[in-house]
């Protein structure tokens, strides 16, 4: 009877997956693009504790953190950001159409991210007031694609 009811409940899930699959078929690439935003976010906010003096200066922690920050932003790219996965258009996108309309502006902005990240990693491991300058540069960087490329949310 376990054994039913554990399948019954595994092909329930997989039948509802295929399902919300077949209805957006960019559901894969916004959670993931998602997730990626969600841990870089966690990051900077270990980060930007320690800038505000909110948290202790911690070299070991910064530098992880900091480490998160540049290995997410090296796996950006278009692969993230499917063409048709654009808000209104993909279940929880916030990708605005400028993304491929300009994808050569984008990419280069995913650059200037991957620029300040590495910068932040290096910056991170000195003292507090590295690490403030090189939360800075991400958060620029950050704020430059953000404000082309993401539709706000409501």
């Amino acid at each position: 009877m376990r054994k039913t009811i554990l399948l019954a409940a595994t092909l329930s899930a997989l039948a509802f997956s295929a399902v919300a699959q077949a209805e957006d078929p960019f559901a894969d690439a916004v959670e993931m693009r998602h997730g990626l935003m969600l841990q870089m976010a966690t990051d900077m906010g270990k980060l930007g504790s320690m800038a505000k003096g909110e948290a202790a200066y911690d070299a070991a922690i910064a530098g992880r953190a900091a480490s998160n920050v540049a290995a997410i932003a090296s796996v950006l790219s278009m692969d993230q950001f499917p063409a048709g996965s654009e808000y209104q258009a993909a279940t929880d996108s916030f990708a605005l159409p400028a993304i491929w309309a300009t994808q050569d502006d984008f990419l280069a902005k995913i650059t200037d991210l991957n620029t300040a990240a590495a910068a932040l990693k290096v910056a991170s491991a000195t003292d507090v007031e590295g690490l403030k300058a090189g939360m800075g540069q991400v958060g620029a960087a950050c704020s430059a694609c953000h404000k082309a490329y993401r539709q706000p949310e409501e």
